[in-house]
């Protein structure tokens, strides 16, 4: 796993939607105050554990969440916002027709999608949406253009960071799944290892 670049992952801040259990994807809501703060205390995380920010790379995905959690980031780092590449590979999974709905209400409202994609989580393709197979292919495409001597900042999201973990940590699909990631977890990937930075 040598031949990937050195990646220092996040998710974006707390959002409206994450606190009150919606599903996402492709859609969006704003940062709540805690999503901002938690951006800011993880800026401060990364600036410890960077010796040279001139020298990173930052990636994030457009989406408004993690574009904003990207930009504060950069803004507590005295990082040029202008220096993020936005990139439509690490956007968020897409959830199709339970983009802005809680789970309650698709478990009811879509019970058979609800339940064939639980049972096969990993290929299953929420209608309108993605399957964790196609977010790989996204990802692998994405990773095969890396420099392998860079230091990349990543904002992303957790679907999307998990299979990214996943392909850079070598893991099966089951260990994958059950990957996890608070928003306030900052985690480095280097080496074919991660471990969380503080």
């Amino acid at each position: 796993m040598s031949m990937y670049p050195k990646i220092i992952l996040l998710r974006h801040g707390e959002t409206v939607w994450n606190r009150e259990g919606r599903y996402q994807g492709k859609q969006d809501s704003p940062l709540t105050p805690k999503g901002e703060l938690q951006a800011k205390e993880n800026a401060k995380k990364i600036k410890n554990h960077i010796a040279d920010l001139d020298e990173v790379v930052i990636y994030a995905s457009p989406l408004g969440r993690a574009k904003s959690t990207a930009e504060i980031i950069c803004n507590e780092m005295g990082i040029d916002p202008k220096r993020i590449v936005f990139d439509t590979r690490i956007e968020e999974f897409g959830y199709g027709i339970f983009e802005g709905k809680t789970k309650a209400f698709c478990q009811t409202e879509y019970t058979q999608i609800f339940l064939e994609r639980e049972a096969n989580k990993w290929r299953y393709q929420i209608e309108g949406g993605e399957s964790y197979a196609l977010v790989t292919q996204r990802l692998h495409a994405w990773l095969s253009e890396l420099k392998s001597d860079q230091t990349l900042l990543v904002i992303a999201h957790e679907m999307v960071n998990r299979a990214l973990r996943g392909l850079y940590l070598g893991l099966k699909k089951e260990e994958i799944l059950l990957l996890r990631q608070p928003n306030s977890v900052v985690l480095s990937l280097d080496k074919g290892m991660e471990k969380i930075i503080t």
